[in-house]
């Protein structure tokens, strides 16, 4: 039997992406685990005016355009700043805080994102 024993009890695996009230945003500790964020460097940001969607694109190098990614110890989950990003799109983190289940796509032009919805 290939079975593996869970000593994970207590642990956080439920995606999240939350904005706080000064513009940044946090990657939960189940986004650390799930999608392995320790190799990734930064993140290119997405905005769909129409469907009020933002794409969050992990990238493994720094360059143009890439915000940086900052990690917690311990896989306990990431964040970066975005403040340029909303202010560019009228989005005030102070309205639109809050937590938000992301959503893994697959896009034909830009690859692999998650995807969150800002409320009207």
């Amino acid at each position: 039997m290939a079975f593996q024993l869970f000593t994970a009890k207590g642990g956080k695996y439920t995606p999240q992406v939350t904005l706080n009230n000064s513009g940044g945003f946090s990657l939960s500790s189940g986004m650390h685990h799930r999608y392995g964020l320790d190799r990734y460097a930064g993140v290119k940001l997405y905005f769909d005016p129409d469907t009020r969607r933002v794409g969050i694109q992990p990238v493994e190098q720094e360059g143009e355009g890439v915000f940086r990614l900052k990690k917690r110890d311990g896989e306990k989950g990431a964040f970066f700043s975005a403040r340029s990003f909303l202010q560019a799109y009228n989005l005030d983190p102070k309205k639109y805080h809050g937590r938000y289940s992301p959503e893994e796509v697959e896009d034909d032009q830009f690859g692999r994102m998650f995807v969150i919805r800002i409320p009207e």
